[in-house]
């Protein structure tokens, strides 16, 4: 099973998501870790400007069938949109998500100036509040049209902590 935590950079997938697989005996990697894995090379700068996006989930479907086959459960953390070369917001297209074989969608909002804030503490100063504003709407709006045309279960987290993010994982698991 894969179960895919989506949201904007910054809005605190790995924070949350690297411990509770931890905890709940998953396997957690971000889809650029597995990009970069699968193609031995990034096609992103620190501004987060992608390139080679369908080679990238060509890349990342390639990663996730071989974690499925070694038999392992993967809490995966990724994006439904990303900023292009030219800083357009390009959608990830849906069947990119079936080919991933996403059992369930745990989707993280975070309040914009949050994000922004721990945006320019990594050093990315790339970003202006209503740029993170937009991309945090199509990463939303993106991400509900791709579960609703899969039928993928879909849970939304508004600046979880731990302990929400971890009964919200539990309930996806069964546990």
């Amino acid at each position: 099973m894969i179960i895919f935590i989506g949201g904007i950079h910054g809005v605190g997938k790995t924070y949350l998501g690297a411990p509770a697989a931890q905890s709940f005996g998953l396997r957690h990697a971000t889809a650029s870790q597995l990009i970069r894995e699968e193609r031995g090379l990034q096609s992103w700068g620190a501004d987060k400007r992608v390139e080679g996006i369908d080679e990238n989930q060509a890349a990342l479907i390639a990663a996730t069938r071989r974690v499925r086959s070694e038999g392992e459960k993967l809490l995966l953390d990724g994006h439904f949109v990303l900023r292009g070369t030219n800083g357009e917001i390009n959608e990830i297209e849906p069947s990119v998500f079936q080919d991933l074989q996403i059992g369930a969608v745990l989707l993280l909002h975070a309040d914009v100036d949050v994000v922004f804030e721990r945006l320019q503490a990594r050093g990315d100063t790339s970003w202006t509040e209503s740029e993170l504003r937009l991309l945090a709407e199509k990463e939303e709006a993106h991400a509900r049209r791709v579960v609703g045309e899969l039928g993928i279960s879909f849970t939304y987290l508004s600046n979880p902590n731990s302990t929400e993010f971890g009964a919200a994982l539990a309930k996806i698991l069964g546990a």
